[in-house]
């Protein structure tokens, strides 16, 4: 059986085949949920999944493209016939664009846009009248500390991460009346496919100004990243909101990302951004 959660035990989990959603799902079923995991490969992926970690098993696939309305419209619309409620979302899907902002082509931004930011809003959307007529319901949302440190040559995937960011709290106040919840949950570096599975966009110019500091800062982030946190320690501060009636609006996992959110504050913004740029822009 579950612990005591203030929602109740269905569970929606997008982003499920893998890193921070399959990690949240992992935890859920081992916490006795019935989770419903969605993905645009999860139906193909979960039987391989399920040979070398069994409890997989128990997670029940969808398939999801986040960028699509209807996608997400038809999915909510079978999870009700299916159960007939939908207690909780975790909002894990989402891609990755590194570039640098010049060379970058409208319609990438729109894709990294359709991603991070509007994605969410496809989701999201039709799961808050089933919510609403709950009268409860937890919607929580995996964004990243970049939503708060833009970082350089990740500037629209910063840039989208704030959008969310701004969504959501947003979003918190309109729904709080209903007995719906809202957290974020921010991440600095994990170690997951997401470092393989950014989308890098340069010129192709040899002659191009940014493409060395584009690609040795694409290298300090695959090298922070795959030293970062585990996913599994994501998914613990992630899965906590089920379990209080008034979740924190953020969570940021890991003492350093907290350090540095308040290093940001208590140091002029010069000095704090001359750092990231050593680090990042070098």
């Amino acid at each position: 059986m579950a612990a005591k959660s203030f929602y109740g035990r269905v569970v929606l989990v997008t982003g499920a085949s893998s890193g921070i959603g399959l990690a949240i799902a992992r935890l859920l079923l081992e916490q006795g949920y019935t989770v419903l995991g969605a993905s645009r490969r999860l139906p193909e992926r979960l039987p391989r999944l399920s040979e070398t970690d069994p409890l997989l098993a128990g997670l029940v696939p969808y398939r999801l493209d986040i960028t699509e309305p209807e996608s997400c419209c038809s999915l909510v619309e079978q999870i009700m016939s299916d159960y007939g409620r939908l207690d909780a979302l975790f909002h894990c899907a989402g891609s990755g664009l590194a570039s640098a902002v010049e060379e970058t082509p409208v319609e990438e931004v729109r894709w990294q846009m359709d991603q991070i930011f509007i994605g969410a809003v496809n989701v999201v959307r039709p799961v808050l009248p089933l919510m609403r007529n709950q009268k409860k319901g937890l919607i929580v949302m995996i964004s990243s500390v970049a939503a708060f440190v833009p970082v350089p040559y990740q500037t629209y995937y910063s840039a989208a991460k704030a959008a969310l960011q701004a969504y959501a709290t947003g979003l918190a106040d309109e729904v709080a009346p209903f007995g719906i919840r809202i957290s974020v949950v921010s991440p600095g570096d994990t170690k997951t496919g997401y470092t393989d599975a950014r989308r890098v966009i340069s010129s192709g110019q040899p002659d191009s100004p940014y493409s060395g500091p584009l690609e040795r800062s694409v290298a300090r982030m695959a090298r922070d990243e795959q030293n970062g946190m585990r996913p599994q320690a994501i998914a613990r501060a992630a899965v906590k909101n089920l379990y209080t009636s008034s979740p924190p609006l953020n969570r940021t996992p890991g003492l350093l990302y907290k350090v540095a959110l308040l290093v940001q504050r208590l140091i002029p913004t010069r000095l704090f951004r001359a750092i990231i740029r050593r680090i990042y822009a070098a």
